[in-house]
């Protein structure tokens, strides 16, 4: 069985970038990021509620640093941009790309943070 909690950080980061893409291809338009959140907190069965927070409020979710290196990674590859403050979408490559080829994914994610982090 699979289980989330024993991945390693950079595969739980894995995991959550195939998330995020799915859903994003799913939806088809700009989200907000705690949308994408709410989502795969009622819908992934695998991802543990613990990765799940809500704010000092209690009524949003909030951005765990996993998930925001998730978000990173996706846009360095030039999967997702940021059409305002807040939302992510697809790109052309992120709504055209199968999230069932993993290594095309993993080749992009990585080769998009060693540009970032060289530049």
């Amino acid at each position: 069985m699979f289980e989330y909690e024993k991945l390693t950080r950079e595969e739980q980061e894995d995991y959550l970038e195939l998330a995020v893409l799915k859903y994003l291809q799913i939806v088809q338009n700009p989200v907000e990021r705690v949308q994408i959140l709410e989502y795969l907190s009622k819908h992934d069965i695998f991802i543990p509620h613990a990765e799940f927070e809500t704010d000092s409020t209690g009524t949003e979710l909030q951005i765990k640093p996993r998930f925001r290196f998730a978000l990173t990674a996706l846009e360095h590859a030039g999967l997702v941009y940021h059409p305002q403050k807040g939302m992510i979408a697809l790109t052309d490559l992120g709504n055209k790309i199968q999230t069932s080829d993993t290594s095309t994914i993993k080749r992009l994610v990585t080769n998009g943070q060693r540009k970032y982090n060289k530049d």
